[in-house]
């Protein structure tokens, strides 16, 4: 049974759960672990978070958005008219709620934004509402008619990015890098051998704004340029700039990706010719909230955009949040939403972000680029090229200077016995500190250092220390290697600083990139859907910044995507644009493992690297476009797939199964962690038919049977996936297709959603100076209890650990005098994502001694000892207090002693 919610101070959202009035005894919850030592930077960062005071309200009406099918039939002014006509029915609740906060409750809000299209409801502040009104004032908003959902406002920070350097490649003569992504991945086939470039396709870019004055994007706003619409919900004094002022240019750099073009410059992005929205979400600096992300979707849809762009991020999600959901609305509307899947790569996995994870929106993960633009040095005879990430040292670019080893010592830590006379001195790391060397060397008169690597990795050391006047740079113990090398065959060797760039090739080129996140979905749904090119993407960035730069994340991989969205809707106007993703799909070219000839696994690049032209010239569709086995209790025995030929002529297709490598994400404790293994374990699958004839337009359903790798033990929970191959054998200029699976060897069933392991769950009260600080366990008969006031901050406050997407927490209260649960906590837990492995990212959950009782009451409970109890379901569970698969434990005891009134309802 569900009841009403409601939130307290830090609580996360409303909660919906239920009440028992009649528990279990003590015995059958787990009981709290040992103290935690805790970082103070836990606290810390609990301490300065105010309590959430801005709101998303949803109503029961639809909202008011049009199929794009149904707006295609309209003249624009029959739209309009539709529109307003529909948003009136919508306004009429908006405004009733209005209404009874100003003459009812008479308090003070203010209106954010408003939801008409893809949600109906609005967001408001309570900032005038104090602390101690706050939870029966959200009661009293819940109990109207039409409500029916209220959460807190969700924090989203600016996307994440690694910004290698700032430059223009035109200056020096040089082939962009992004036209080796184009080749790659059919971009440049799509444009020379079908003449697509975006003509006609309008595509919307939610960021931190675009910078059209941008000569590669432009260099105006509005009808006949490039940029011709757009919205600023940052700043309402830019508004006239229309998404235009990009302070941060990360917006910039999506759109060069998206629709750049300057022959001057040389560079093109994916679809030049295609038009531009920028809606610019964030300031200069700190974050946006999630209802500004959602008011930008719903100015994307109605000023008609055919592709949105969200270059995101954020951790684990659930395709249940209103930003997910608002954005599933708009691609079900019509609209090709594409989305980030996050930079998480180092969580391990369950890290698909929101909006990413909703199945309408395509997830999109990063492959590392063939190539990237660097600040570089030659050394030696035949000039041998070596990068490096410092800015070249202006008092030597362009000369020729000799490179001494320091024979005394040759990791350069004690004094030089001969001077150096404006050489370089080559050093290797070790023994004293990199300032401790570049001093030395500065004594004997060395103009600078290159230090490198005695251990595997890139090496940045620092030497900019007083006293310290030369430059001092790092570089691989490879390239080190390599340099020691022609000092073997000359009697000296001189090295030369340019002052250009140059582009030097990836070692993980066509690899996915380490920072990219890992799936699946929390429901083990395949995500991401697909990969692009990500690592070391030379783009625009606004002309104050330097006007080019090369960035990776998977905030670059989605652009590319949406740009090759954009290519597809050119090559076919009419298709329905739910379609677009599993055209994308099946025909992506699978990435390797590293140096293997094995696929990596899907859970980390879905289908694989994006293929626009194959997927445009391919004629042959299969359904569905990938498969989500499930675990071992769930996987079906047989699967199928109906494959369509739609070529002009019959063909014959053979089936075949390339299978993926296999991961293990879980350590052997069975929590998630950062260090995913990989193993040449693979599934088998089965086939009723290996090869089959399709007249033209003819159907065919191919039976499928996996079984999961055998030496894998189930219980440690592996991920095997890998792909069905469909492969036209007539005409083998036709491109095969791919069809992506995954599913868990094991029971998903058995994971653990609580980390109890490492002194999580800890319990927080108001310490001496009233700062939330972690309370004593006091379960022994001898041990007085915690007292709590219930007062300000004198509340309980939770701290949980969350291992694994958990679709419905549970917190009862327990009366330690009869030892029964008489209530349920009013704290959210629905579809919370994994808290990661971050040190400060926890699940919050205070309680200020209210329960929600078996009648849906909201009470004080009396004066008197109390426990929480938490009740984690397992996945695919709904067990509560009266059973079912799920995690339990319970809080120390505490007491409340109230200086006022102790009982009654509110």
């Amino acid at each position: 049974m569900r009841t009403k919610g409601f939130i307290l101070a830090l609580s996360l959202s409303i909660a919906v759960v239920s009440a028992a009035p009649i528990g279990p005894s003590l015995s059958e919850y787990e009981q709290p672990t040992s103290p935690v030592v805790a970082n103070d930077d836990i606290f810390e960062a609990l301490n300065s978070n105010p309590q959430a005071s801005s709101y998303l309200i949803e109503f029961n009406l639809p909202p008011a958005g049009i199929t794009r099918h149904e707006r295609l039939k309209m003249e624009v002014e029959e739209f309009e008219g539709q529109a307003a006509d529909r948003h009136a029915v919508v306004a009429a609740q908006h405004q009733e709620l209005q209404d009874y906060l100003k003459e009812d409750l008479q308090i003070d809000y203010a209106v954010r934004h408003e939801f008409f299209d893809l949600m109906n409801g609005l967001s408001i502040d309570l900032e005038g509402v104090s602390a101690g009104k706050l939870p029966q004032v959200l009661e009293k908003i819940r109990e109207l008619p039409g409500v029916i959902k209220i959460s807190p406002l969700i924090s989203l920070s600016q996307p994440k990015t690694i910004v290698h350097d700032v430059g223009d490649f035109s200056a020096f003569g040089l082939t962009p890098q992004l036209s080796t992504a184009h080749e790659q991945t059919g971009v440049l086939d799509a444009r020379n051998k079908l003449n697509l470039a975006g003509h006609g396709v309008k595509v919307g870019i939610i960021d931190t704004g675009v910078d059209y004055t941008h000569e590669a994007l432009g260099s105006c706003y509005g009808p006949g340029c490039k940029v011709q619409f757009g919205y600023d919900f940052v700043d309402p004094y830019r508004r006239e700039a229309a998404g235009g002022y990009d302070c941060v240019g990360h917006g910039t750099h999506v759109a060069g990706i998206i629709a750049g073009k300057s022959a001057a410059s040389n560079f093109f992005g994916v679809a030049p010719e295609a038009t531009l929205g920028a809606y610019r979400v964030f300031p200069c600096g700190g974050n946006s909230k999630d209802d500004v992300i959602i008011a930008a979707l719903e100015k994307a849809y109605y000023d008609g955009m055919d592709v949105v762009n969200l270059s995101l991020g954020g951790g684990s999600s659930w395709a249940n949040t209103a930003l997910s959901k608002a954005a599933g609305n708009l691609a079900n509307l019509g609209v090709v939403v594409v989305a980030a899947i996050g930079n998480d790569g180092g969580q391990g996995l369950f890290e698909v972000s929101s909006p990413s994870i909703n199945s309408a929106a395509i997830s999109v993960g990063s492959f590392e680029g063939a190539g990237y633009l660097s600040n570089y040095f030659q050394v030696g005879v035949n000039s041998m090229r070596f990068e490096y990430s410092d800015a070249p040292p202006k008092v030597v670019v362009d000369q020729r200077l000799n490179l001494i080893i320091p024979s005394h010592d040759i990791e350069g830590c004690s004094a030089y016995p001969e001077s150096l006379n404006g050489a370089v001195s080559f050093i290797k790391r070790g023994s004293c500190t990199f300032a401790a060397k570049a001093k030395m060397a500065q004594d004997a008169g060395a103009v600078g250092c290159i230090f490198y690597n005695n251990i595997e990795g890139v090496l940045r050391p620092k030497v900019d220390e007083p006293g310290i006047h030369i430059f001092g740079h790092g570089i691989s113990m490879q390239q080190g290697q390599r340099i020691l090398d022609q000092f073997k065959d000359a009697a000296s060797v001189q090295v030369t600083y340019k002052s250009e760039k140059g582009v030097f090739s990836n070692e993980m080129a066509n690899q996915m990139s380490p920072f990219s996140s890992w799936g699946l979905g929390p429901e083990l749904e395949v995500k991401p859907d697909i990969a692009a090119p990500g690592g070391y993407i030379y783009s625009t960035v606004p002309v104050a910044m330097g006007s080019f730069s090369t960035m990776s994340g998977t905030s670059m991989a989605t652009p590319f995507i949406a740009g090759t969205a954009a290519l597809m809707i050119e090559s076919n106007p009419t298709m329905d644009r739910r379609d677009v993703l599993g055209r994308l799909q099946m025909y992506s070219k699978p990435g390797l493992y590293m140096k293997t000839d094995v696929p990596d696994t899907v859970v980390r690049q879905g289908a694989g690297m994006v293929h626009i032209y194959d997927a445009i010239r391919g004629q042959a569709f299969v359904q569905p476009a990938h498969l989500a086995l499930n675990d071992t209790d769930h996987t079906l025995t047989t699967y199928t797939l109906a494959l369509t030929n739609t070529y002009p002529t019959s063909e014959t297709f053979t089936v075949s199964h390339v299978p993926a490598m296999s991961i293990l994400g879980f350590n052997p404790e069975g929590q998630p962690t950062d260090n995913v293994i990989y193993s040449p374990s693979f599934a088998n699958m089965g086939t009723d038919q290996e090869t089959f004839t399709l007249d033209a337009n003819a159907t065919h359903v191919i039976s499928l049977k996996f079984t999961p790798p055998a030496n894998l033990d189930p219980k440690s929970h592996w991920f095997y996936s890998g792909y069905v191959r469909i492969t036209p054998t007539n005409d083998i200029t036709r491109p095969a297709i791919q069809v992506p699976y995954a599913g868990m060897a094991g029971s998903y069933g058995t994971v653990d959603m609580l980390d109890l392991q490492s002194g999580f769950p800890i319990v927080l009260g108001a310490g001496p100076n009233g700062r939330l600080a972690p309370i004593p366990k006091a379960n022994g008969p001898n041990q007085p209890a915690k007292v709590y006031s219930m007062y300000g901050n004198d509340i309980m406050t939770l701290l949980l650990k969350i291992s694994n997407p958990l679709h419905n927490l549970q917190i009862y209260v327990m009366d330690m005098a009869t030892q029964k649960v008489i209530g349920a906590a009013p704290v959210d837990g629905e579809y919370i994502g994994r808290t990661d492995l971050v040190h400060i990212k926890f699940f919050v959950a205070p309680w200020s001694g209210r329960i929600i009782t078996d009648d849906q009451q909201l009470v004080m409970v009396p004066d008197g000892e109390y426990s929480l109890v938490v009740i984690a379901p397992k996945p695919f569970s709904d067990a509560g207090l009266s059973g079912g698969e799920r995690e339990s434990w319970m809080s120390p005891r505490i007491a409340i002693k109230r200086r006022t009134r102790t009982s009654g309802r509110i």
